[in-house]
């Protein structure tokens, strides 16, 4: 049986460590693992590089012996069809899209479900510290794993849906066609105003009917009553979707405060 990748969650200003136990495969898919989990607590003053370096000399999941991990990453991604994706070119056109990470190393991770590369960046410092760590590395978005189940969600029904994902002071949307994107951004949104405009607006580019789509709601989200009420002058079917019902009462999803996005890569 192959021994479960150590996960490194790396938020903006976070970090979380997270150890999958040793699990059965039924047709390749993991299905209520049982995972331990410990937050970090992140020094201020202190890159996240710094802390993390730190991490391996407290923390109790990443002192068991692993040379495999699976560090997941809250950055900014550009999505690319991937019938237009360019190794050789992603660098130049993700800076071009986020000026300000010239002095990151860029990545892609390809989402076959969607028919899409996801390229992204983590700070060289960060990487090196994984590496000198571990010898057997993968690197993905935490956005990643969320579209991957969600996209599996949006094929029940016959009603046009709309996803909207909430993650340390961001809101990724997104809305799918069949296998592919039929719109994907994500946005700064610390307030209740601001997230509704950024989803009302996706909403009527969109065409979206007001009364009979759906609206779904997941993450981290601040001022859930008043933000449902919000939207609810304009949608009429909001709803928040709930992790322990979504992913039938999985262990991690009694874990208090984990993330939605790891509920997604555990439960994939």
């Amino acid at each position: 049986m192959t021994k479960p990748r150590t996960i490194i969650r790396i938020g903006r200003q976070t970090l979380t460590f997270a150890l999958p136990e040793n699990t059965d495969l039924q047709d390749g898919n993991r299905r209520n693992v049982k995972v331990m989990l410990e937050p970090y607590i992140v020094k201020s003053g202190m890159s996240l590089a710094a802390n993390l370096r730190e991490a391996f000399k407290d923390s109790a999941i990443l002192a068991m012996p692993n040379d495999r991990t699976h560090v997941v990453i809250d950055t900014p991604v550009m999505m690319v069809p991937i019938e237009e994706f360019d190794e050789n070119t992603m660098a130049e056109e993700y800076h071009y899209a986020f000026p300000g990470r010239l002095h990151e190393v860029v990545l892609h991770y390809v989402i076959p479900d969607l028919n899409s590369v996801a390229v992204f960046s983590i700070n060289k410092d960060i990487r090196m510290v994984v590496n000198d760590h571990f010898d057997n590395v993968r690197i993905t978005p935490v956005t990643a794993h969320v579209w991957h189940h969600l996209l599996q969600r949006n094929l029940a029904g016959q009603t046009r849906k709309l996803y909207a994902f909430f993650h340390e002071g961001h809101l990724s949307v997104a809305a799918f066609s069949k296998n592919r994107f039929r719109f994907v951004n994500t946005f700064v949104a610390n307030e209740v105003a601001d997230s509704a405009y950024f989803m009302l607006y996706v909403w009527q580019q969109l065409a979206m009917d007001g009364k009979k789509d759906e609206l779904f709601l997941a993450g981290e989200i601040t001022a859930e009553d008043e933000l449902k009420k919000e939207l609810r002058k304009y949608v009429q079917n909001v709803f928040v979707i709930n992790p322990s019902a979504e992913f039938n009462r999985a262990p991690i999803t009694q874990i208090p405060n984990v993330t939605y996005d790891l509920i997604c890569l555990c439960e994939s």
